[in-house]
């Protein structure tokens, strides 16, 4: 290969090698959105016996928003095919960013194709993944973008992500990708294949990831309101933005030692794939184990058989939670465990057995877990009278699963401090906008509770609460912290 051909043919070879996915040398990569893939179609089970379906699809687009968390000048995709057993081949796929105010419809100045190996088409292998070559997009922390990923084939997704609040939208027949709007498009639950949009940004930057189940994903909330997504926005607001990936699935549970009755791999199964694998995860949020107390609770009694004992519901989740948080520390990870928030008056799921179970699995996260920190989520949401039961204010109706206004009442409940923001900063991130079902009362209290755990040998263990009434003013709630006496690291 000689002369100018030549040259150009290197030149080519090395721009590709440049933009690989592979290519991550010195290059600060951060997953600047996320969600934890599971299979489709999901079976019948005790929590859902007609559960949400995934639609097959034919030479048709599916246009996929998100919210990122990072600013960046770059972006890949991480497209997921980990549970089909055929590979899948994509047309053109396109990245824009979504127009103010407007659900679905794109900004078309923004529009870029994205591509693998300077190829406009790629195939997802079976039972595997692939990252797309970086495109040049600038970001920023809170925008919103829309992926469209062209099916020329008769498809039925195997690999997805299934959350109510959102939908992605399926085009009528042909290749959408660089439409402005999707007029007619069909809708479904959750998104297909796209679990991480990566963004290349600034030195040091960092993730957080959020691993659990629907009490995570913000199962019952409206699109915005999971604890990690109100988590981002206080950092944002306090000038410490930082992306909080969702790892949370429906249903889910730790360990599935008593038969998997919810939805995806346990988490110390997919842990590897949805916290571990996530580029610049630094701090890992961790809360599991209702789904296994409450569904072999539900099974137990919907076939007969007796109910399992406290022993034998709390010993797998202690187990599965001190594996999770050991193995995450020995790959750098700082560890934040959250107690199991109360559940009493959940039809079917909750027992006198079931809550002897969470409350020693809370005693031993508290006490003897292997955690940096522990966030008492049980003591944020908790009501006083009955404590085995959630406020009534948080709880959206079914008693295990907060509203709105208790997925903040979480969210608030971690210190920003935890994530290197400084408290000046930090106490910043306490003034947030909240939507209307938020804004219900003229004012209420909102307690914080942490637990600094020094490390798992240390001998003193301290419990901060932190409480104060919430001033209704212009839309917005402000706690008031003028006295914060005895507050560890608000």
């Amino acid at each position: 290969m000689t002369g100018a051909r030549g040259m150009l043919a290197m030149y080519a070879l090395c721009a590709t090698a440049l933009v690989s996915p592979r290519a991550d040398a010195g290059e600060h990569w951060v997953a600047g959105w996320g969600a934890a893939a599971l299979q489709a179609p999901i079976a019948p089970n005790i929590e859902l016996p007609s559960p949400p379906q995934n639609p097959a699809l034919h030479d048709q687009t599916v246009r996929e928003i998100v919210t990122v968390g990072a600013d960046g000048t770059q972006v890949r995709l991480h497209l997921d095919n980990r549970y089909g057993a055929t590979a899948v081949a994509l047309g053109r796929i396109t990245l824009a960013r979504v127009k103010n105010g407007e659900d679905d419809a794109i900004d078309p100045a923004s529009l870029v194709s994205v591509a693998l190996h300077g190829a406009g088409k790629l195939v997802l292998p079976a039972n595997g993944s692939l990252d797309t070559d970086a495109v040049a997009f600038t970001t920023h922390a809170g925008d919103r973008l829309a992926i469209s990923l062209y099916v020329p084939q008769a498809v039925e997704p195997a690999s997805w992500h299934v959350d109510a609040r959102y939908r992605q939208l399926i085009s009528e027949p042909g290749d959408h990708t660089g439409d402005a709007t999707f007029a007619g498009a069909a809708q479904a639950p959750g998104n297909d294949w796209l679990t991480r949009v990566d963004v290349k940004g600034g030195e040091g930057a960092a993730a957080v990831v959020a691993m659990g189940d629907s009490i995570t994903n913000g199962f019952r909330a409206t699109a915005g309101s999971s604890y990690p997504e109100q988590l981002a926005v206080r950092l944002r607001h306090a000038g410490c933005a930082m992306p909080v990936i969702n790892a949370g699935i429906d249903g889910n549970q730790v360990m599935a030692a008593h038969g998997n009755f919810g939805q995806g791999e346990s988490m110390v199964r997919r842990f590897d794939a949805d916290v571990l694998d996530v580029p610049g995860a630094r701090y890992l949020l961790l809360l599991g184990g209702i789904n296994d107390i409450g569904e072999p609770t539900m099974a137990a009694q919907s076939t007969g058989r007796a109910i399992p004992d406290a022993q034998t519901l709390a010993a797998p989740v202690i187990a599965g939670l001190k594996q999770l948080a050991l193995k995450g520390r020995r790959h750098g990870l700082r560890i934040y465990g959250m107690t199991l928030p109360p559940f009493g008056g959940t039809d079917r799921a909750f027992t006198a057995q079931g809550e002897a179970a969470r409350q020693a699995i809370n005693g031993w996260i508290r006490h003897d877990a292997p955690y940096d920190t522990v966030i008492d989520v049980d003591a944020a949401l908790r009501d006083t009278v009955r404590p085995d039961r959630m406020q009534p204010r948080f709880d959206s109706g079914d008693h295990i699963h907060p509203n709105d206004a208790g997925y903040a009442a979480m969210a608030q409940a971690i210190p920003l401090a935890l994530f290197a923001c400084k408290a000046s900063a930090a106490s910043a991130g306490i003034r947030r906008s909240l939507s209307p079902a938020q804004r219900s009362g003229e004012s209420a209290m909102v307690s914080i509770a942490l637990i600094q755990v020094p490390g798992p040998a240390a001998e003193g263990r301290r419990l901060s609460t932190m409480s104060g009434p919430v001033a209704e003013s212009g839309g917005t709630r402000n706690i008031n912290i003028a006295d914060t006496t005895g507050v560890d690291n608000l």
